[in-house]
């Protein structure tokens, strides 16, 4: 399943910049909410969750390339890999979710039965499939820490990558980087959580 589409943008969307419900508008009118429903329904907030990944998506487009091969990590994507089952539905990226707590069966059940292609997970701790990761075949790589409870700039000295999105939400001091090239930063004002602050990174040259 690919459900690909453009930005959220005020005249797309029929949202003024201001309103907070627009990824959330635009994920319920497409025919990928039924496949990422099984997923985010389980948490505590789904609304919450759905504009948080949706957050990184926006903010990481921009440097999507058409038709270049491309990677996205998701460290801390939770137990039920929501980030990377948006990503794999919207782009055309190969998606690797990272997480201990991940329910295997659950997600593996929900990416079979709806065939979510470019879509793997790993339950473990990001530190302990660095190695694994670095050995893949050199791709451009994105990675994501959508309120992921880590060190931010200690788990991108593991990885090779060429960008980066981070939601702070519990951790600031952690969750936002003081070592690299901020791209971009501020409140997205379309997550539906209290904490919506955002950093996206690109490597020192």
């Amino acid at each position: 399943m690919s459900d690909a589409e453009a930005p959220v943008t005020a005249e797309a969307s029929g949202h003024t910049a201001g309103t907070q419900s627009a990824y959330l508008d635009r994920l319920m009118r497409r025919e990928s909410f039924a496949a990422l429903w099984p997923l985010f329904a389980k948490g505590v907030k789904p609304a919450k969750e759905m504009t948080e990944s949706f957050s990184a998506l926006e903010h990481l487009r921009p440097f999507i390339r058409d038709g270049e091969p491309l990677r996205v990590v998701h460290v801390g994507d939770g137990a039920h890999a929501r980030t990377a089952a948006l990503f794999s539905l919207k782009t055309s990226a190969e998606n690797i979710s990272v997480d201990p707590e991940m329910n295997e069966a659950l997600v593996g059940q929900c990416r079979d039965r709806f065939t979510i292609d470019r879509f793997t997970f790993r339950k473990a701790r990001i530190e302990a499939v660095c190695d694994e990761l670095r050995a893949l075949p050199p791709m451009r790589t994105f990675v994501t820490f959508v309120h992921a409870h880590v060190g931010v700039d200690r788990v991108l000295a593991l990885l090779d990558w060429h960008a980066a999105f981070t939601l702070v939400c519990c951790l600031p001091g952690k969750q936002r980087s003081t070592q690299h090239h901020i791209e971009s930063s501020g409140e997205d004002p379309h997550v539906l959580s209290p904490s919506r602050e955002y950093q996206v990174l690109l490597p020192r040259t």
